[in-house]
């Protein structure tokens, strides 16, 4: 058992390299499927770098576009009772990125990106929440503070995930 059929076990250094690639070889290219591929792929990075739900990395996105703060609120998603979560804008995204983001905006949605992810990539998006609970278990990061970068609602949940990717990890090394 690694997780879920979702869990692509993605390595969070390697994934957030080939998206950096993805960004630095869409800059600047013309047309609306260069941009919306841009945009899609700064989604996924923001998705990484938070640990989110494709829905609330898609508003945080919106909502660098809009004001232009390295730092955003979005809504929580999957809680009853209303809460926000601050985002972090990757540091890797520039000005430009977000200028040619904001030209497509309105194609932003977080089915199409969950259909670019599997096309471009073949990643699940949910993929990269774990990737970034992975690594911040890796860094030694409490599943209570992980749980609560990552707005998990149960502790339980994070502690089972992190508990057996790190039992799987043990297993394969121990002969």
């Amino acid at each position: 058992m690694s997780g879920g059929s979702w869990d692509r076990g993605l390595d969070y250094e390697g994934t957030k390299r080939l998206l950096l690639e993805r960004v630095r070889g869409l800059r600047g290219v013309r047309g609306v499927r260069a941009r919306r591929a841009l945009a899609y792929t700064c989604v996924l990075l923001f998705q990484l770098r938070n640990g989110s739900r494709v829905s609330e990395a898609v508003d945080a996105l919106k909502a660098w576009v809009s004001t232009r703060k390295r730092e955003v609120e979005v809504p929580v998603r999957k809680h009853r009772s209303f809460e926000v979560r601050k985002m972090v804008v990757p540091e890797e995204l520039k000005e430009e990125d977000r200028l040619d983001c904001a030209s497509v905006l309105e194609c932003v949605k977080p089915a199409n990106v969950e259909v670019y992810a599997g096309r471009a990539f073949g990643w699940n998006t949910h993929s990269l929440r774990y990737a970034r609970i992975t690594h911040l278990a890796k860094q030694g990061v409490s599943p209570s503070l992980i749980a609560k970068i990552t707005h998990h609602k149960r502790l339980d949940h994070v502690l089972r995930y992190t508990e057996q990717k790190a039992a799987d990890e043990i297993n394969r090394e121990i002969g």
